[in-house]
């Protein structure tokens, strides 16, 4: 084994480099990691903030720099890199994103025998801290409204981030109402509330069904998550057609730039330890 500097391998150089300097090298190449690991989606998928990451990392790195484990250091930040450059500028992205995206409408008897749902279901996602929609719950708010008039539907479903439940960030409902006035008056708006997951919101939707007896919808979310939020509102109990969201901060049918790969592998990583977790709790089949 050797340290940062490959001292313990016959090297000798940097022998006389004092400790502190071989600490910051390690803490350095610890946030390197942070980094590569971050920017391939790491630390989302596994649920830890990058603000954690960053300072657990910074430490480790510096205690393993002057240990004889320290050459492990330049082996994660160097096996991530090459990763990550994979990921960037091959092909390598697309088949891993494929079985993520479910597409009901693509199944042309499926979608036949189903007949014309009875409302359409529009899953959540971030918003601010003012309860404005933004990123992937704005995509499925245009994409679920634009469902909704060309398909006929005359019922939506939303569910609201950030009501009483959660006091640091402000309703959406304020906002999903008004994006819906601007979008699709026409449209009667029912809503879900106290929804933290996707499981949240499958248990509350399949319920507001039961009430109101719908034998069936449409629902709409971004397209990596379609497979995994619709098998789990299904297993909830409610028959669904999956219709995925344009996606409108990467472009998913080409996946022909750098940061479109990146962003799309990150997502896949994501929905395959969210697919995982789902599964082994019995919230999808």
């Amino acid at each position: 084994m050797s340290d940062l500097l490959c001292r313990g391998r016959g090297a000798d150089i940097g022998d006389r480099a004092p400790a502190w300097l071989v600490r910051s090298a390690g803490a350095v190449l610890g946030l390197a990691i942070m980094q590569f690991a971050a920017a391939l989606g790491v630390w989302t998928a596994v649920g830890i903030s990058s603000l954690t990451a960053r300072g657990a990392l910074m430490v480790a790195g510096a205690l393993l720099a002057t240990s004889s484990r320290g050459s492990w250091l330049w082996l994660t930040s160097g096996v991530l890199g090459t990763v990550l450059m994979l990921v960037s500028y091959t092909p390598l992205v697309r088949p891993m994103v494929a079985p993520f995206v479910r597409h009901d409408d693509t199944l042309r008897d499926a979608s036949a025998a189903a007949g014309i749902p009875d409302a359409v279901v529009i899953l959540s996602g971030s918003v601010t801290s003012e309860g404005r929609v933004t990123g992937a719950a704005l995509e499925r708010l245009i994409s679920g409204f634009q469902q909704a008039r060309r398909r006929g539907i005359p019922v939506v479903a939303l569910s609201v981030v950030g009501d009483d439940a959660d006091p640091s960030v402000e309703s959406s409902e304020r906002d999903q109402r008004e994006l819906a006035q601007l979008m699709a008056p026409e449209l009667e708006l029912r809503f879900v509330k106290h929804v933290h997951s996707t499981r949240d919101e499958a248990l509350a939707f399949a319920a507001m069904a039961r009430t109101h007896g719908w034998r069936r919808v449409l629902l709409v979310t971004s397209p990596l998550h379609s497979r995994r939020a619709c098998a789990a509102v299904e297993q909830a109990g409610l028959p669904v057609l999956c219709a995925p969201a344009t996606s409108r901060e990467y472009a998913l049918s080409r996946l022909d730039r750098p940061e479109n790969r990146r962003l799309a592998f990150a997502d896949a990583l994501y929905e395959s330890a969210a697919t995982l977790l789902y599964a082994s709790r019995g919230w999808t089949p």
